[in-house]
């Protein structure tokens, strides 16, 4: 079939750019299929109705209407499907039985090859919490959709490891660790920290930010040894404080991902709320580290957590005053540099190997964009 023609069809629980993290996550991935290698998208919509503007063709349906929107798509063609799984997304109690079965259907067809990405897998909790009970109907549904796989994908090693000790053991099931990407954009040359304004950037949905802050009060002497001036608050309108410890925090309200882009590039440090676990699967953290952005947590620890360190890809208040003396400038590359390796286009060019193209053309893709990238990066901030 021409490359031109080829078409993957991407599933997701719901479309709302700008108001999804996965929505946009899965809207970057199909713009970057056809910009990088020629593939083209559509969207099936599983389990909303509400509508969006989208340039991409999107069928509405249940879940039980899977493999009839697929084939409406691909016009009963063989086909491809690349499937965006958070189990809430399509299930109230995050156990989605229907969408396994519909894709069962799918598979048992033959018409489809069909690769999940896992954004979650099961929810953990004390057993006074409904995702305590939820969690052994989470796992058998997470086992059933894997085995009806042909590619798994996730993003965060401990997600990785249970998929290979559940699902992918003893099977030709490819597993994939890709940490995710940045929903505000990338840099192929990041700006020099003395190019950056002493600032700390706080950003995401309102819940995310009232944590942060409630961390960041606790933080007065790690701020003033990274001489953070001022922090700005990127998001809904909240119960944002007017200060921290003496630094004022500016309200800067909702922003689209190119401003939020500018803001990042011009800053020295953002703030991640997330446990050091979840980092590799934290839109926020890509966001930052895509951009050298240097990445500040609440909570330190210790080793090694999906290729990060503490004090090395970014800083705690045990770190702040050793990574300032050793050089703040290399804890931002760093980040950049560990980020780069599962950017954007990496995410597609993995995808469009096991999917769609001889590998030789994807590496050729690839191979080039490093070279363009390296040389911008050489280039650039002279």
């Amino acid at each position: 079939m021409p490359m031109a023609n080829r078409l993957l069809i991407q599933v997701v629980a719901q479309l709302k750019p700008g108001r999804c993290g996965v929505s946009d996550f899965a809207i970057a991935l199909a713009t970057e299929f056809k910009s990088a290698f020629g593939i083209n998208t559509a969207f099936v919509v599983s389990n909303s109705m509400e509508r969006c503007d989208s340039s991409f063709p999107t069928v509405y349906c249940t879940q039980s209407q899977l493999l009839e929107a697929c084939d409406s798509l691909s016009e009963s063609q063989p086909g491809t499907l690349l499937v965006h799984l958070s189990g809430y997304g399509y299930s109230s109690d995050g156990a989605p039985r229907e969408l396994a079965e519909a894709l069962g259907k799918a598979k048992e067809s033959g018409r489809f090859r069909i690769a999940v990405y896992f954004h979650e897998l099961s929810a953990t909790g004390m057993p006074w919490r409904s995702s305590f009970w939820h969690s052994r109907r989470q796992k058998s549904a997470i086992r059933m959709i894997g085995r009806e796989s042909d590619i798994v994908a996730t993003n965060l090693s401990l997600h990785a490891r249970w998929l290979q000790r559940e699902v992918t053991r003893g099977t030709a099931i490819p597993l994939l660790h890709l940490p995710v990407f940045s929903n505000v954009g990338e840099s192929v040359a990041i700006a020099p920290l003395n190019f950056r304004r002493s600032a700390l950037v706080v950003f995401g949905l309102a819940g995310t930010r009232k944590v942060s802050y409630k961390q960041l009060t606790q933080m007065g002497t790690t701020l003033r040894d990274l001489d953070v001036d001022e922090i700005l608050d990127i998001g809904p309108n909240c119960d944002v404080p007017s200060e921290i410890s003496g630094i004022p925090v500016r309200r800067m309200g909702v922003l689209d991902a190119a401003e939020i882009h500018a803001i990042l590039s011009k800053s020295k440090f953002g703030f991640v709320p997330h446990p050091p676990h979840a980092f590799a699967k934290s839109g926020i953290f890509a966001a930052f580290s895509a951009l050298g952005t240097i990445p500040v947590i609440g909570k330190p620890f210790i080793g090694e957590v999906d290729g990060l360190r503490d004090g090395v890809h970014l800083i705690s208040s045990r770190t702040a005053e050793s990574a300032r003396n050793s050089g703040l400038e290399n804890c931002s590359t760093a980040a950049w540099r560990w980020y780069s390796e599962h950017r954007l286009h990496v995410h597609a060019a993995t995808f469009a190997r096991l999917l769609f193209l001889p590998s030789a053309v994807v590496e050729n893709k690839t191979a080039n964009d490093a070279s363009s990238s390296e040389n911008l990066d050489n280039a650039a901030w002279r």
